[in-house]
């Protein structure tokens, strides 16, 4: 078994080498996941098969069993939920718990004595400690078993299968019980390089919800369905059709296969006629190939507005129009930003004649969004601070960001991006109405 484990460990510490740091946030920790679970291998090959006496390296193996723990639970969270920040407490919580499980781990201390370390109460408080944070990744990464994405699938069953293991081993081999965490830090080593996979997936759930009655889909160019919010659902299930990702839009709606700009089109819906104004954008005019969003806006219709069943998935905080998160989400956003003195983005869209605030919003929304992907942050939140206002912490503070117009011509109107940063004493109050008033840009101009 020796050799086993200091194979494993050599594995581990290649397998660093094939971590994609697309998203820091989530390549950091599994980065820490696979070189504890290395340490740990290492510690096994040295105590041997038969070491149950409390001892030095038993108290270190431990430690290193906690951090691959901590590191697991954090990475998981941060693929889910995206930007998720990690509690002081929970930092301050490990270390102290690491340091009490070393120290009664120590014979010298006297807290843990006898034959077998595996009697001591330090010993099960730790395995209790270690088994809820994998069992709480494990959990959260369960809540996208039936993500769209094949890959986000097979890392779910991976990491059950694998928790599944490393319990069996715990019980009957406690000794095989770092080869099976060793799968698992090469499962979240593989994911790091499908960040793209999980950062979908978590904005489907976002964008889900009710848009003003308006029935938005977004395609690409092959015409098949790639996104769509609340009321596009409802009307495929008002013609008999379950939205899914993949699917042939146009024969779906049973018209035409080109989608033309400006056009009326005519939906025949459970045995009535309804009328709407199609608008067609590309979500990146720059891109050969890229999705489009249609936006399908009832003008005159048979139906009853009674006929769309409520649509379930509206997410608090949000603004529906631009599916974006909403000016109290985004005036939290800024005043967390201020705590952490990090930048915020503030871009200002200045129509160049009348437009609809909502319609070119969602437009500009969608492709800040894909500009951000283009660039390796698919977690860019962006916020609704007011009508023509977006804003965002800026997440690398190595990129330079200058005060510029982008001009977009084919939607008729100008972005002001600017970027406002904490200054030193200023209070999160200050800074929240300094980023809000910057411009005083809540009025509708051009709507």
């Amino acid at each position: 078994m020796t050799a086993t484990y200091l194979v494993t460990s050599a594995l581990l510490v290649l397998s660093v080498l094939a971590v994609r740091h697309h998203r820091p946030s989530v390549s950091v920790p599994v980065v820490v996941l696979v070189l504890a679970t290395a340490a740990w291998n290492v510690l096994r090959a040295m105590r041997g098969p038969g070491d149950t006496d409390p001892s030095v390296l038993v108290a270190a193996n431990i430690v290193v069993v906690q951090v691959c723990a901590v590191a697991f639970y954090v990475a998981c969270r941060r693929l889910v939920q995206g930007r998720w920040l990690v509690s002081p407490w929970l930092w301050i919580g490990a270390v102290w718990i690491a340091a009490v499980s070393f120290i009664g781990m120590v014979p010298a201390v006297g807290i843990t004595d006898g034959d077998h370390y595996y009697d001591s109460p330090v010993y099960v408080v730790h395995l209790a400690y270690s088994f809820t944070l994998l069992g709480g990744g494990v959990l959260t990464l369960s809540t996208r078993q039936h993500d769209p994405s094949r890959h986000v699938r097979r890392v779910v069953v991976a990491a059950e299968v694998a928790a599944v293991l490393i319990i069996t081993f715990q019980v009957l081999r406690p000794t095989l019980t770092p080869l099976a965490i060793s799968g698992l830090a090469f499962v979240m080593v593989w994911t790091t390089g499908h960040i793209a996979a999980w950062s979908r997936s978590a904005s489907r759930a976002d964008r889900l919800m009710d848009s003003i009655g308006v029935f938005i889909f977004v395609i690409d160019r092959a015409g098949m369905l790639q996104d769509w919010n609340g009321p596009a659902a409802s009307l495929l299930r008002l013609m008999g059709r379950t939205a899914s990702h993949g699917m042939d839009l146009a024969q779906a709606l049973s018209m035409p296969s080109h989608f033309s700009d400006g056009s009326t089109v005519s939906l025949h819906v459970q045995g009535a006629e309804l009328r709407t104004a199609l608008s067609v954008h590309a979500v990146d005019p720059l891109a050969r190939g890229g999705d489009l969003v249609l936006m399908f806006r009832p003008v005159r219709s048979s139906l009853e507005s009674s006929s769309f069943p409520t649509v379930s998935g509206v997410l608090k905080g949000h603004d529906p129009a631009t599916q974006t998160l909403g000016r109290k989400a985004a005036l939290e956003t800024v005043r967390a930003a201020a705590v952490d003195g990090t930048p915020v983005i503030r871009v200002v869209v200045v129509p160049r004649g009348p437009r609809r605030a909502d319609e070119a919003m969602f437009l500009i929304a969608r492709r800040l969004e894909a500009r951000a992907a283009d660039r390796g942050f698919p977690d860019v939140e962006w916020a609704r601070l007011d009508t023509w206002t977006f804003v965002s912490p800026l997440i690398d503070e190595s990129f330079e960001v200058l005060t510029v117009t982008v001009p977009v011509d084919d939607l008729g109107l100008d972005m002001e991006v600017t970027l406002h940063e904490p200054v030193p004493g200023e209070s999160p109050a200050a800074f929240v109405r300094r980023v809000s008033d910057a411009y005083g840009h809540d009025t509708a101009q051009g709507s």
